[in-house]
């Protein structure tokens, strides 16, 4: 498989500075007990195939990411590379997110490690679409 890389500048890599942003409205997503709820409707980042948001705070151990998938479906990772704990952004028209460092691990949806230096797989978390919510089981 021929992999593609996020188009980066070298700072940008040496830094870590992930491409992907938190979303715009903070109160779309709640945690409580190990769940996370999101609300569609007010996460218009998520509207499209490749977009993706990353969740931090309000109690979450790690960031999330979370990739509405070029499959129109949607995936959540734990948002930490398995070589150098830097974030990831998704890569469009692949079906792969990328560790946002020098070395680029890549991955499929399902964590599994394609290329790179990383260590192992990422974490994946079942998503349970519903109408205008996604539930994300941590």
């Amino acid at each position: 498989m021929s992999v593609t890389k996020l188009d980066r500048n070298f700072f940008q890599r040496l830094l870590g500075l992930p491409a992907t942003h938190k979303p715009v409205s903070p109160d779309c997503w709640t945690l409580q007990n190990g769940t996370v709820m999101l609300d569609l409707s007010k996460v218009t980042e998520l509207s499209k195939a490749g977009s993706a948001v990353r969740l931090d705070g309000k109690g979450l151990e790690h960031s999330l990411l979370v990739v509405h998938g070029d499959d129109g479906r949607f995936h959540a990772l734990k948002n930490v590379c398995t070589h150098g704990k830097r974030q990831l952004d998704p890569v469009p028209g692949t079906s792969t997110v990328q560790c946002c460092s020098i070395g680029s691990s890549t991955f499929s949806y399902d964590g599994k490690l394609i290329e790179g230096p990383a260590k192992g797989p990422l974490t994946v978390y079942r998503v349970e679409e519903g109408e205008k919510t996604l539930k994300i089981v941590l």
